[in-house]
């Protein structure tokens, strides 16, 4: 049976512009995504801060849909609609089409096949994607079957997202990060050769001419109780440090990631600020 996640909910995006809408306001090249495929995609600020980071499906020509990582997809559609103007499209949020976590074993036996890559699996009105770390899959169906509740599966799912460099946005985090330093260019959820769209100046800048000084670090640390999002880690070096999300793995003890310098990963970590964590362990860098 599939799984219920916290962020089921999504935007749907209608009408004969909504490529050409999404195109122009999304990092990713959108009008090369061909029809049944999907990518990782951004909407960023004009200072290239990543508002809202999230999984973008084409399953018709005009038609996309929008799995955000992190904030409410309600809230997504409303600040898209600020956008839409003369345009030919509909932001809408489908009251009954969810997005669950399956095994690839559920999907192979409701749609008969699982495809490789960004290719969409797809029957009737269900679609499926492959997710990153192990044999998981996104369904994406009208009241999908889903657990209610099964703490211990979640876990491993939030778990396998961290493992996987998957990061999820919380809205005290949005607008606050460069995609760099949440490690989307390894995603590949935005483009440095498309035309322009909100933050482009700043990619571009960042890609062609370097000076990235963060990264996307997977950690290990010690807690009473789970820090949240945006939590600042201390170093030894000064340089700023953020705990972007995390899970407890144990008692007292948690995973999570984290936007690091390399040199603050390299020293000590933790200080008298940041008391809710210690014995801060850098696991591996994402690149």
């Amino acid at each position: 049976m599939a799984l219920a996640l916290p962020n089921s909910q999504l935007v749907d995006l209608s009408g004969p512009d909504a490529a050409r809408f999404a195109h122009a306001q999304f990092a990713n090249d959108v009008l090369a995504l061909k029809p049944g495929h999907w990518q990782w995609n951004a909407w960023l600020s004009p200072q290239g801060r990543v508002r809202w980071f999230f999984a973008l499906l084409r399953p018709a020509p005009d038609r996309l849909l929008l799995w955000p990582r992190g904030g409410a997809a309600s809230t997504l559609r409303e600040e898209l609609a600020r956008f839409v103007f003369r345009a030919k499209v509909r932001p809408d949020v489908p009251e009954q089409l969810r997005a669950t976590g399956a095994e690839e074993a559920e999907i192979f036996t409701a749609f008969g096949s699982c495809p490789d890559g960004d290719a969409l699996a797809s029957h009737a009105d269900a679609l499926a994607l492959r997710l990153p770390f192990g044999a998981r899959w996104l369904l994406l169906a009208d009241r999908a079957p889903a657990q209610a509740a099964d703490a211990t599966a979640l876990l491993q799912w939030q778990l396998d997202d961290i493992h996987a460099g998957l990061p999820l946005l919380a809205p005290a985090l949005q607008d606050q990060l460069l995609p760099q330093w949440l490690g989307l260019d390894r995603l590949h959820a935005f483009s440095t050769s498309k035309g322009c769209y909100p933050g482009q100046e700043v990619m571009a800048r960042l890609h062609f001419k370097g000076g990235n000084k963060r990264w996307l670090y997977h950690v290990g640390f010690a807690c009473d109780a789970l820090p949240p999002p945006g939590t600042r880690i201390g170093s030894e070096t000064g340089d700023a440090a953020t705990l972007v999300d995390a899970v407890l793995t144990r008692p007292h003890r948690a995973e999570g990631l984290a936007v690091l310098s390399d040199a603050a990963a390299a020293g000590r970590l933790g200080d008298s600020a940041t008391a809710a964590l210690s014995d801060i362990q850098v696991i591996s860098r994402f690149s």
